[in-house]
């Protein structure tokens, strides 16, 4: 075999044809799809030949001249041999031929068709050849490079740092090139498409981000062994053209990305799960499904709210259930691809019998670390569809609203922002927080945490069973009282009744949690013994663990912790182990200092109070608590003056949408009978209804999901005119055109 190398492709002697202007019909689809169809194709040609004789004779035969060159071109860009199957490659090769022909040996032709794509200037394929006869042999043809390409792909995407480039789409313009062999008969268009996408759904804030996202989405996404990208912002110098920034790169550069965890292996690495239901105890088999995957040795770093959706794909079937976990893994992702479809199959019995059709569980890997993996129909890391999932993208963006996509190179919070624009976007995911234990027909309680409007408020019931509580104190003592007051409460459309055993005036005792549980389990038991209270849901009101557990056991469903765990370190550990709901609250201190503690920085108690819960849904999630388990409310009345629970009345709808922990978690606020509704009106406790009634209307209209009230009948007349206001349909449609 010769060991001949053949010479440089363009040594210095090099005649050229440029901007060769023909006809053609041999160049594959036109700009609608047509064959065979006359296109307009602009030719590119370099040949190698040496003109040292030609220089000096001054003589056209001694040199390939430029005229038989474009000659040769033409005839074949113009002829009408084998018009049907022919393409732009095959074309780029037949004009090489028609130049050897002629006597050259080394040849680069580029075809540019500008009518090939409707959004790009040109797009086209080059093409470099070598010919050379080695010592004793027959003519040898090498192919020396070849790649396809656009120029001016014209796109309008959120790009720059300064704020005016965040809230418009700009031009972007952008040129790519596909090297290697083969690479002149992808499909452009598609290309072309699919950069166009990428530009148009993401928002970066630099040029370099976006070629760099977009070379990655080539190499990885679309498996091109190597890309040129180059981006132009014409927008951005107002007396240049514009800056650009091009990158070379190939799916080797990015080959480590993907093989990153078999590094590794035995250190934890980060994943996110999408879970689903819609068939069965829907909520139960979420949780089920975190079990399972502890026992598989991944464990549960956080979960996000739970969500019902409608059906994507296949509409006819029920309304799922959703959310998504943050897990921690030794395993690798086709590992963990195998456990979770082992929880699916043998775990939680899943069978599927239409693709994207119901089923018991559902469980996707969304996220791993930040590798991007695409191993064929198996296996997709991130999840190909969850960009067009808001049921997906709502919960994850609370877990992990800083991850960037590793292909987007984009936030998850800001491909949350552009799926769900919150000042166009109609939801239609009602948050979901599950009751553990079932009596009837009521398994969850929903709510409408993202406008507000789609779900009633719902009402509980103070059933406090104290002897000093500060304005039914002694009401409730002996069982017929007790179940005169719940047939009352169900009377009155109560969603839940809250039993109490410790008063929080500050004026009271605390009795312990002994003498709390001597009252309360009584009146959980009772109510439990009896069919009528089946549909009721029946909450704890307590801040001690022991309490909460004893309560629990004997029938009652949500913790409603007025401390928010400050006042027993068991309780939030307790509450994720009984996982159940658990309302947290703001307060400071014991209901004995509490009034003592009313400032704030800079008085501002919006603030203040709102960091501190902030601080405490934190803690409850280090300590194992479900976000969908969690409930919050400011703590009207506690450290609070009467101007600090006007404040937050007023600026509820403010509070509650301050802080990314608050996100997606319902709301419960009780201003019954408080002091300042008696400091504004003059009036005692128990004639604090009408006074009651206004601070609810604002409630709602701020955003609570639950009033805690004493007085059910009036309140809920209340209820049934402020929802009709506030928590209609037609509510939004007005925020909408204002």
């Amino acid at each position: 075999m010769s060991n001949f190398q053949p010479p440089p492709l363009l040594p210095p002697d090099v005649i050229s044809v440029r901007d060769l202007t023909l006809k053609t019909s041999k160049a594959g689809l036109d700009t609608w799809h047509r064959a065979g169809r006359s296109q307009p194709v602009r030719v590119d040609a370099w040949v190698r030949a040496p003109v040292a004789v030609a220089g000096i004779s001054d003589l056209v035969s001694e040199s390939v001249h430029y005229g038989t060159l474009s000659k040769a071109i033409t005839n074949v860009v113009e002829s009408n041999d084998a018009v049907k199957d022919c393409t732009p490659r095959k074309l780029a090769a037949e004009v090489v031929s028609s130049a050897f022909g002629i006597g050259a040996e080394n040849v680069r032709v580029r075809l540019s068709f500008p009518k090939k794509l409707l959004r790009a200037d040109s797009a086209g394929v080059e093409i470099a050849k070598h010919k050379y006869t080695p010592y004793g042999s027959d003519p040898v043809t090498v192919d020396v490079d070849e790649k396809a390409f656009i120029e001016g792909l014209h796109a309008f995407g959120i790009i720059g740092v300064n704020p005016w480039e965040r809230v418009e789409k700009q031009e972007v313009v952008v040129g790519v090139e596909v090297h290697g062999p083969g690479s002149g008969d992808i499909d452009i268009v598609r290309v072309a498409d699919d950069v166009a996408n990428v530009v148009e759904n993401t928002s970066y804030q630099t040029i370099e981000a976006l070629v760099t996202a977009l070379a990655r989405f080539l190499c990885v996404e679309k498996a091109l062994e190597k890309v040129t990208v180059r981006a132009e912002k014409p927008s951005a110098i107002a007396f240049a053209r514009g800056p650009a920034v091009k990158i070379t790169r190939s799916r080797r550069y990015y080959s480590t990305e993907a093989t990153t965890f078999r590094q590794s292996n035995e250190k934890e690495h980060i994943a996110y799960l999408g879970m689903g239901s819609n068939l069965g105890e829907r909520a139960a088999l979420l949780s089920a499904a975190l079990v399972e995957l502890e026992k598989r040795g991944i464990r549960t770093l956080g979960t996000s709210s739970m969500y019902e959706s409608a059906p994507m794909y296949v509409e006819n079937q029920p309304r799922f259930l959703n959310a998504v976990c943050k897990v921690a893994t030794t395993m690798t992702p086709h590992e963990l691809l195998a456990a979770v479809q082992d929880v699916e199959k043998n775990a939680l019995g899943r069978v599927k019998l239409v693709d994207k059709g119901p089923r018991s569980i559902d469980l996707d890997i969304l996220l791993y670390d930040d590798i991007v993996l695409r191993d064929g129909k198996i296996l997709s890391i991130p999840h190909l569809l969850m960009l067009e999932r808001e049921f997906v993208l709502r919960p994850l963006a609370q877990l992990a609203p800083d991850y960037i996509h590793p292909v987007t190179c984009t936030t998850i919070a800001e491909h949350f922002e552009h799926l769900c624009p919150p000042d166009r976007f109609v939801s239609d995911l009602y948050t979901v927080v599950p009751i553990k234990q079932p009596r009837g027909p009521i398994n969850q309680l929903m709510f409408d945490t993202i406008h507000h409007v789609h779900t009633p408020t719902h009402l509980m019931a103070i059933l406090n069973v104290t002897p000093d509580s500060f304005s039914d104190g002694g009401d409730h003592i002996s069982p017929n009282d007790i179940l005169a007051a719940a047939q009352d409460f169900v009377a009155n459309k109560a969603t839940i009744i809250d039993i109490g055993g410790q008063s929080t005036n500050p004026k009271s005792v605390n009795p312990g949690p002994a003498v709390e549980l001597e009252r309360v389990l009584p009146a959980i038991k009772l109510l439990r013994s009896r069919k009528e209270f089946d549909n009721i849901i029946i909450s704890i009101d307590t801040y001690y663990a022991s309490v909460a557990r004893a309560a629990i056991e004997a029938g009652a469903d949500i913790i409603n912790d007025v401390s928010a765990g400050l006042l027993d370190p068991d309780m939030l550990t307790t509450a994720a182990q009984l996982d159940v709901p658990i309302i947290l609250m703001h307060m400071r201190g014991t209901p004995q200092t509490m009034i003592n503690m009313t400032k704030y920085t800079n008085n501002d108690v919006i603030t203040g109070a709102a960091d501190e819960l902030a601080e405490r849904v934190r803690e409850a999630e280090k300590a194992g608590i479900k976000r969908w388990n969690m409930i919050l409310d400011p703590g009207l009345g506690f450290a609070k003056n009467a101007e600090q629970n006007l404040c937050i009345l007023r600026e509820l709808k403010f509070f509650i949408h301050s802080r990314r922990e608050f996100d997606g978690l319902p709301w419960l606020l009780g201003p019954s009978r408080k002091g300042f509704i008696g400091k504004l009106t003059g009036r005692e406790p128990k004639d604090r209804v009408a006074g009651t009634g206004a601070a609810i209307s604002a409630c709602i209209a701020g955003g609570a999901e639950i009033v805690r009230v004493h007085d059910l009948k009036e309140i809920g007349d209340v209820l049934a005119v402020a929802d009709m206001i506030y928590r209609n349909p037609a509510s939004l449609a007005i925020r909408k055109r204002k």
